[in-house]
């Protein structure tokens, strides 16, 4: 991706083109990872072989399953000292991506799905124990 113009368009296209829904992005100079829309019902459960050999042709593609995306929802959420601090919190979890960006308001990360009740309480008892 370093110094392609068009690189993210072009993957946003393909995605369009099979009418695939991004939940969240996050970028560096070399790569961008994406969640995707992926419902528990949904009808389309995983990216088409197609779509993956169209994106490939252009860029090194690798998919993870089974993970979840948990998102913090509040009045402009900081990762400062004084708050929350969310990294203790995830210390003993296995915390595949984070994404603090576009808003104040939100704060979104991926983990192991068999990990997710219990990151989401060890959360919920961290807030709780704050207040």
């Amino acid at each position: 991706m370093l110094l392609a113009s068009g690189f993210l368009a072009r993957i946003f296209t393909i995605l369009s083109n099979y009418n695939i829904s991004v939940d969240l992005v996050t970028t560096s100079e070399i790569s961008v990872a994406l969640t995707l829309d992926n419902a528990p019902n949904a009808s389309r459960p995983e990216l088409e072989q197609s779509c993956l050999d169209e994106l490939s042709e252009f860029c090194h593609v690798s998919v993870e399953n089974n993970l979840t995306l948990v998102a913090m929802i509040g009045s402009e959420i900081q990762l400062r000292k004084c708050q929350l601090n969310l990294m203790d919190v995830l210390s003993d979890f296995n915390i595949r991506l984070i994404c603090h960006g576009a808003s104040k308001h939100n704060l979104c990360f991926l983990v192991e799905q068999h990990e997710s009740d219990q990151v989401v309480q060890s959360i919920h008892a961290r807030l709780l124990e704050v207040a």
